[in-house]
């Protein structure tokens, strides 16, 4: 699909220095809508992202490009943009745009190449109303330019953008009947794809109500996890402390442990300001899944054991203490960390 130029926000990020579940979650936060586009010598995919959340991807593996939509193209763009060689393009569009790109970006060719030598493109949208066609056309000079794409729904333009020599893309439904006649006085090749998506406004519908019901659980989720988690991280410093007398040992420690894990759990940096640990209670700020946030925790807390023992190498019995409170405080847990599908994490975490 020919994709539209929307208004550019960062340019030729070089993989090599950016955490990309870093970005998507910065730009989460941030309400982004607009599609991420990365390349690589023989690898490409597009991302599509309304207000932070991601909607649908496209992948091209090799040089005889394997092309994978949806799921399995999020994970493979996860995994490509680990590699040093690629770069990433993000660009800003108006969600309900990025809902229609995304919505027909699962699709098949009807007519490729059609020309207005040969075909009218005014009867032919009128045989694809007649047919109620959901779909898109993509409509180029003779010397193959991109001119703009067209997007039906039930045979009805429903969105149109043009691409312009230089600038942002054009969107405007008011302007079609123009686009329509000035692409057959002056000649264009038109290519006809039919969707596989749904209908547009039950799509849109069905994605906004299936957002809010996720991101609801998710908040739901994400405080029930914090407050066992501050409480088994309480249980330990109060150990710690009464343990050793010395008052503020196990939050130097454990602030130690965020910063060295903060490089693959980048909301754990102390400086980013996302996660805080202070007088018995987690702040958090950030966006994370609640598997992520448990296994960076649990690990830190890992980390803050083995920390402790070289803290005090004389005190042989602490470390072991503190590792039975903290199993037993996550065992007391046990039918919610199940629950929020976490209690394998935190049950190996130790072992």
């Amino acid at each position: 699909m020919i994709l539209p130029r929307g208004e550019v926000i960062h340019k030729n990020l070089s993989t090599a220095f950016t955490d990309f579940n870093a970005l998507l979650s910065t730009l989460k936060s941030g309400d982004f809508s607009g599609i991420i586009t990365i390349d690589f010598p023989e690898n490409k995919g597009i991302v599509f992202i309304d207000s932070g959340e991601v909607l649908n991807a496209e992948a091209k593996i090799g040089v005889d490009p394997k092309r994978m939509i949806g799921q399995e193209a999020i994970q493979t763009l996860l995994t490509l943009t680990k590699q040093k060689d690629g770069l990433i393009n993000i660009y800003q569009l108006a969600p309900e745009r990025v809902a229609i790109l995304a919505i027909h970006l699962q699709h098949e060719i009807l007519f490729k190449g059609l020309s207005t030598d040969f075909t009218r493109l005014d009867r032919l949208l009128l045989k694809l109303r007649e047919e109620k066609h959901h779909g898109f056309i993509e409509v180029l000079t003779k010397d193959h330019q991109a001119m703009g794409v067209l997007f039906l729904e039930g045979g009805e333009p429903v969105e149109m953008f043009t691409s312009p020599e230089s600038g942002p893309s054009v969107f405007g439904r008011k302007s079609i009947p123009i686009f329509v006649e000035n692409a057959m006085k002056q000649g264009a090749i038109f290519d006809v794809y039919k969707s596989e998506g749904k209908i547009l406004k039950k799509e849109m519908e069905e994605m906004k109500e299936m957002k809010g019901k996720k991101a609801a659980e998710r908040g739901e989720d994400m405080k029930e996890l914090i407050l066992i988690l501050q409480e088994v991280i309480s249980k330990a410093e109060k150990l710690v402390d009464e343990s050793s007398r010395r008052k503020g040992l196990f939050h130097k420690l454990f602030k130690k442990s965020l910063i060295e894990r903060s490089e693959e759990y980048a909301f754990l940096d102390p400086f980013a300001g996302e996660f805080e640990f202070r007088d018995g209670t987690i702040q958090f700020r950030g966006e994370v899944g609640v598997k992520d946030f448990t296994k960076g925790i649990i690990e830190c807390l890992a980390t803050t054991l083995s920390h402790l023992g070289k803290e005090l190498p004389k005190e042989k019995i602490l470390p072991l203490k503190l590792k039975a409170e903290i199993e037993s405080s996550l065992a007391q847990h046990k039918e919610a960390l199940k629950r929020l599908e976490v209690e394998a994490t935190t049950s190996s975490i130790f072992k």
